[in-house]
């Protein structure tokens, strides 16, 4: 089974024990989005041939700037920026570089592009954000490396799920503390009315409900 598969029934069965049809509903779009977006050529990218000075039209080298956020190609990413191409462009399903490269856990490639200004704030076309993605895949080392980035930790996608609720979802219980330590609210009510206890509650999962218990929530 490959990864993307383990993850579809590792989510898929996290959902089938929630009592709530609009979880259900958001873990099933959320896996479409995320894993349709993982599903990218994994070959190679190699470095553009760019003259001294050449300015860049953005259009023109996506295929290079989104496959390199993909791969950790920071020296791609890095030529290509010196030479015009916008460090907040999104593709078609509204992941930036810092979103592809949370997701794919390229830790330091996510480091140097908040470093050179990306906004980690920006969410993709369901709102989710790349500290969601990080979350979602299970990569902590890049989802840590957002923690220090002015967004707001209760920064909600099109679903009113937050940074905690997505840990709450997938089992992220250990990183817990270092989302609180850094803003998380744990009593934050979404959109929707839920909080992160409730969506622990709604799904039956004892250990996140008492995990978040420990943490203040009521």
């Amino acid at each position: 089974m490959d990864r993307a598969s383990q993850y579809f029934h590792l989510v898929w069965g996290d959902i089938m024990r929630s009592s709530s049809i609009r979880i259900l509903l958001f873990g099933l779009a959320l896996c479409a989005s995320w894993l349709l977006g993982g599903c990218a050529s994994r070959e190679p990218i190699k470095q553009p041939m760019l003259a001294y000075g050449e300015r860049v039209t953005a259009s023109q080298y996506d295929e290079y700037w989104f496959a390199a956020a993909r791969q950790g190609r920071w020296d791609i990413l890095e030529s290509l920026l010196n030479a015009g191409y916008p460090v907040d462009r999104a593709n078609a399903r509204g992941f930036t570089a810092v979103i592809l490269a949370a997701y794919n856990g390229q830790e330091e490639t996510v480091r140097q592009l908040v470093r050179t200004g990306a906004d980690a704030c920006l969410g993709d076309k369901s709102g989710n954000t790349a500290l969601m993605g990080a979350l979602f895949k299970g990569e902590l080392a890049a989802a840590k490396a957002l923690l220090d980035t002015p967004c707001d930790l209760n920064q909600e996608n099109n679903s009113g799920e937050t940074a905690l609720t997505f840990a709450t979802l997938f089992g992220r219980y250990a990183f817990m503390p270092d989302l609180i330590a850094h803003g998380a609210d744990p009593n934050h009510q979404g959109a929707h009315g839920n909080t992160p206890l409730r969506t622990a509650q709604n799904q039956g999962n004892r250990q996140a409900e008492n995990a978040l218990k420990r943490l203040g929530a009521d």
